[in-house]
């Protein structure tokens, strides 16, 4: 039996931390820009104002810098990135926050790529 080691029954604690995230699902082709509020060593939380990716989907996500995270679309990488496979393991509905829908991922593996 495994213990778990905080109060929410998670398996590792919870980093709180803000970045902007690119993620990109495979079976939509689309990549969409989000908030990431905590990570821990299994996987991430992300806040979003657009519906979210469906359950069980695999995205790739990619820690943007602040320059990255500007509005035009088309951006050149010039910084070393960190990237992250993960699964949508749950959503809900945000009716008392400034998002409308929070995200849990499970990550898949980690990559660390320069440009």
């Amino acid at each position: 039996m495994k213990i778990r080691k905080n109060s929410e029954n998670r398996e590792a604690d919870r980093i709180p931390h803000m970045a902007v995230i690119q993620y990109c699902s495979g079976d939509q082709g689309e990549c969409r820009v989000a908030k990431m509020f905590n990570y821990s060593s299994t996987g991430m939380y992300l806040e979003l104002n657009y519906p979210p990716p469906k359950l069980g989907a695999n995205l790739l996500i990619e820690v943007l810098n602040q320059s990255e995270a500007a509005p035009d679309p088309i951006v050149e990488y010039q910084t070393p990135r960190t990237c992250y496979y993960a699964k949508v393991i749950w959503k809900k509905n945000l009716p008392h926050s400034t998002a409308e829908y929070g995200v849990g991922l499970r990550y898949l593996f980690t990559a660390h790529s320069e440009s």
